[in-house]
């Protein structure tokens, strides 16, 4: 699925703004080389395991790019966790792209995967420690419902363990 994100929107960075399309459309298995700026080939390796899980269904992957064709932003909605929502996870803006707006844009498209699958909650799990995140998901609807105890590996064999506030927004 592809669709235009924004045509012809402003994109400000600094002083400096001008209009710029972006496409948002699924991750294609090509599109794993682009992710350079994605913390690094542990963080691929994960976001390559989730597209392979969405070739079942268990997942779908988003990303957005500029006319360039280049990715700048990407999330994943897990299936999988309840048959009750969609766990919209593994978000990530590029660096020098953030505060722009295309989290909200990749938000949105996972939403509407999450809508295409019949489910009518959407859940984001967020470190107790990124207020910047929480604000966000606050601003786009979500409201906290819990805290979760979450992990997953890092490199080096080691886990990693974070406390997460549950916010869920109904669709």
């Amino acid at each position: 699925m592809s669709s235009k994100a924004d045509d012809g929107a402003d994109l400000a960075i600094g002083t400096l703004a001008w209009p710029l399309t972006l496409t948002v459309r699924d991750l294609q298995p090509e599109d794993l080389g682009d992710l350079d700026w994605y913390g690094g080939p542990f963080h691929v390796d994960a976001i390559a395991a989730r597209l392979q899980a969405s070739f079942g269904g268990e997942a779908a992957l988003v990303v957005v790019t500029l006319p360039n064709h280049r990715l700048v932003a990407t999330g994943v909605v897990d299936f999988t966790r309840d048959p009750a929502y969609g766990l919209i996870m593994m978000l990530a803006v590029h660096e020098t792209l953030q505060s722009l707006g295309l989290g909200s844009i990749v938000i949105g498209a996972l939403e509407q995967r999450i809508r295409e699958r019949g489910r009518r909650v959407a859940r984001i799990d967020v470190e107790h420690d990124n207020p910047r995140a929480a604000a966000l998901y606050w601003r786009l609807g979500y409201r906290e419902t819990g805290t979760v105890l979450d992990s997953w590996p890092v490199a080096g064999g080691r886990t990693y363990v974070t406390i997460c506030t549950v916010m869920t927004k109904p669709l």
